[in-house]
């Protein structure tokens, strides 16, 4: 059911539960009324004291405290076995079970239990329905009820129809919360209701942008001009400038898209599915989860965010700039006479736990080609196979016979020469 603790909304509600800390802003969130979340709260505290969580674990665990969970907790020291109040006593249905079993009819033993004879089938039908979740056969609960086989019939026939509506509605619920999970992440991001001095300030910088003098703004908003005076000191009698918005090109992950995968994370949703929703690769999610889990393994979008920002900062420090010990490794390799893509290999073999050692041929092309770069001294191109301090365009050559090498003889010279030396040059000369 929609309405119901373990429904997909109350699962969403939760979720921004523990990252907002307020009952009333979550239930605004996830479109639901006050008393509603509250009633949720309320079991699922009850439900982890009952699984033996003290009250100040259960808080932590739900993200949320209020003064209402003493009351709460009292309530439920004083409920009893927790039977509904219009229920019979336990020991009644106990002394009819007992007549039952010693071979007494459902009436018989209802009577003589002083319950009504409808009473008496309902516990019965009740007793088969429960036998039959547990797994037991539909011959062997009959048998063991003293059910008859048409009455054991429909009696199943009812029941796989409430499963199998219960299954409709919760498949239902689950589509549904999916599709509203993109909602739901605009609605975490609306800005929030300022307060009448924030939203009067915000005015007034409006103005001052537009060239009105501080008297005439502070008579078009209906305060004194001190009140202006005041707001101007506070930014240090300069005008506040207006926040431009951040553009997303749509390449990356951005934080709407971030708060979805969450959403639908907490929902059970495959990561596929998610991958659907959004309209991306499925290897992009997997990637974005395993990346940004916590040590509880719980994926936060907000810290994802401001992690991929930093991560994606530019410029950055080059791995060979900021490591001495790995530059001075590749500078070695290079007098060796190493290619950058024996080098890269070279570092993956001998540290492959440790992708801190790690760097890619690019990297080393770039700190030696690129101008600008100043990581690797410029004598190490020297060391390249083409010998070249500049690098040649690949489409100048790509297709075009004319340039081509066309013979041995044009490469390897230069190379064979600062390798084997001049007295060994003539064994590998081509004819």
């Amino acid at each position: 059911m929609w309405m119901s603790a373990d429904s997909p909304t109350a699962v969403r509600f939760f979720g921004v539960l523990a990252e907002e800390g307020r009952l009333e802003t979550s239930a605004r969130m996830v479109g639901i009324g006050k008393e509603t979340a509250r009633r949720w709260v309320r079991e699922r505290f009850v439900a982890m004291r009952d699984d033996g969580l003290s009250v100040a674990e259960a808080k932590k665990r739900l993200g949320f405290s209020s003064s209402l969970m003493d009351d709460w907790d009292a309530a439920r020291s004083q409920r009893g076995d927790g039977r509904h109040h219009l229920r019979r006593e336990a020991d009644v249905e106990g002394r009819f079970w007992a007549l039952f079993d010693a071979g007494a009819s459902v009436s018989s033993a209802a009577a003589q239990a002083g319950v009504g004879r409808s009473s008496g089938y309902r516990w019965w039908q009740r007793r088969f329905e429960a036998q039959r979740e547990a797994g037991v056969s539909l011959r062997s609960a009959s048998a063991q009820l003293r059910v008859g086989l048409a009455r054991a019939a429909v009696w199943e026939a009812a029941r796989r129809e409430r499963v199998e509506e219960v299954r409709r509605t919760q498949q239902a619920a689950q589509v549904a919360a999916v599709h509203a999970s993109a909602a739901h992440a605009r609605a975490r991001l609306a800005p929030r209701s300022r307060s009448a001095a924030q939203a009067r300030e915000a005015a007034y910088w409006a103005l001052m942008r537009q060239g009105v003098s501080n008297t005439a703004a502070c008579r078009i908003l209906g305060v004194s001009r001190k009140t202006g005076q005041l707001i101007r000191r506070r930014a240090s009698h300069q005008t506040a400038t207006e926040q431009a918005q951040a553009s997303w090109s749509g390449r990356y992950l951005s934080l709407p898209e971030r708060l979805v995968i969450a959403d639908l994370l907490r929902l059970g949703t495959s990561l596929r599915a998610i991958a659907a929703e959004l309209g991306r690769s499925p290897s992009t999610v997997k990637r974005e989860v395993d990346r940004h889990r916590d040590a509880q393994g719980r994926y936060l979008p907000h810290a994802a965010e401001a992690a991929a920002g930093e991560q994606r900062r530019r410029p950055r420090t080059s791995r060979l700039a900021g490591d001495v010990r790995l530059r001075r490794l590749v500078q070695r390799k290079l007098n060796r006479y190493w290619s950058p893509e024996q080098i890269a290999g070279w570092l993956r073999e001998t540290h492959p736990d440790d992708p801190s050692r790690w760097v890619c041929a690019e990297t080393i092309y770039r700190a030696l080609i690129v101008p600008g770069a100043q990581v690797l001294a410029q004598r190490y191109t020297a060391r390249l196979r083409t010998g070249r301090r500049l690098r040649r365009s690949r489409y100048l050559t790509r297709g075009s016979q004319d340039g081509a090498v066309r013979d041995m003889t044009m490469i390897d010279h230069s190379f064979l020469r600062r390798v084997c030396g001049r007295r060994r040059l003539g064994r590998w000369r081509c004819s």
